[in-house]
């Protein structure tokens, strides 16, 4: 059985802080079930790449982000892979972000 997996991370444009700045959010998505989390980060969103789920730019914060982006992402596919394997891909996987935050 194969299994549709992805992980992309979005603007909540709804809430501006006061400095001008959006929190990230992330989506998890198996097999059409769907769960959000708060990457507990924000950003200019005249900097944000909507298509590439990035911030733009090479100063240090763009960067910064960028970075934790990626490391949030390589946690939450290792933890996928490890219950994929732990579960010989038969059950299909619970959404839960509690297991990719420190």
């Amino acid at each position: 059985m194969k299994s549709t997996f992805s992980v992309i991370y979005y603007l909540k444009r709804q809430v501006v802080k006061k400095d001008g700045t959006v929190p990230v959010m992330g989506r998890i998505t198996v097999d059409g079930s769907q769960t959000q989390f708060s990457c507990k980060l924000t950003v200019d969103p005249k900097l944000w790449d909507t298509k590439g789920g990035r911030v733009t730019g090479r100063s240090s914060a763009a960067l910064e982000t960028n970075r934790m982006l990626d490391k949030m992402r390589v946690r939450i596919n290792k933890h996928y892979q490890e219950i994929m394997e732990r579960d010989n891909w038969k059950r299909r996987v619970s959404l839960t972000p509690s297991g990719t935050r420190d």
